[in-house]
């Protein structure tokens, strides 16, 4: 049988709680409601002792009282915030406090949400797994990006946007970057891009793409290209528009991919 509270989701057993406050009856109270609930509870009476766990075991959320002598919440939570690996640490934090200077006071000290204390466990409880829920479906997804980021560039493969009305109309993602020959940290427009194509193949591609937008359809070309350190590539390239909520085109994303190799096998076996 579960523990009052426990639900059925991908959450921890029994999830790892760091709990922070001065106060000797709100800490005992506040440990004793989360254990019933099926939390893991870690209590530590103020800022500094919180920061020396953490150094030990870490929790999957934090709860932290805002007002404590020394070192406060706001402050503890900054610490912690400034500590490699805790950067994306879940952080409630208790405040007495429901006023506005207070809440963004908590978020600007690197708070993930806060909570205004009551005797209301339950509400406590589903805070709190609402925030480990998040957290986790975060991490996943910054995983899936990372191994996204990976394939394409093994596949030699990027993402490319280009909208009508900002004034950093064209980007290339960092994998799309890497195609070109250049670094991520570098910054390439469409001109740039333009300028390591051939002349003749560059006048085709203009026209294809005036043909493009004008009709409003996909984009599909390989396009040849002399990179920086005077390598030859081609590069395949496929876009398709975006509107916006009025039907109009607001612009095109795409993605683009190295098929150099593949061509040159397609030509040997022409």
């Amino acid at each position: 049988m579960l523990p009052t509270g426990q639900a059925l989701d991908d959450l921890p057993p029994r999830p790892r709680v760091l709990l922070v406050d001065d106060d000797e009856v709100n800490l005992l109270l506040t440990a004793a409601a989360l254990r019933e609930r099926g939390f893991e509870v870690t209590e530590a009476s103020s800022g500094s002792e919180a920061l020396g766990l953490l150094s030990t075991r870490t929790p999957d959320v934090v709860v932290l009282d805002a007002l404590m002598p020394e070192l406060d919440g706001f402050e503890t939570c900054s610490l912690l915030r400034a500590t490699p690996g805790f950067e994306s640490l879940p952080v409630l934090m208790l405040t007495g406090l429901d006023d506005e200077a207070s809440i963004n006071r908590a978020y600007q000290a690197g708070a993930t949400d806060f909570f205004v204390k009551s005797p209301q466990w339950s509400l406590l409880d589903g805070r709190l797994r609402y925030l480990l829920r998040s957290s986790r479906t975060r991490l996943e997804l910054e995983r899936s990006k990372a191994k996204l980021a990976r394939a394409q560039d093994l596949a030699r493969m990027g993402s490319f946007e280009w909208w009508r009305d900002l004034a950093s109309s064209f980007t290339i993602s960092a994998e799309g970057l890497r195609v070109f020959g250049r670094g991520p940290q570098d910054r390439l427009d469409f001109i740039g891009v333009m300028r390591m194509v051939p002349p003749d193949d560059r006048h085709v591609f203009l026209r294809l793409l005036r043909d493009v937008i004008a009709h409003t359809s996909v984009l599909v070309t390989d396009l040849p290209l002399i990179l920086p350190d005077g390598r030859q590539r081609v590069v395949h390239i496929e876009a398709e528009p975006e509107f916006s909520e009025q039907g109009s085109v607001s612009g095109y994303t795409g993605i683009l991919q190295d098929v150099t190799d593949r061509r040159q096998a397609e030509d040997r076996i022409r």
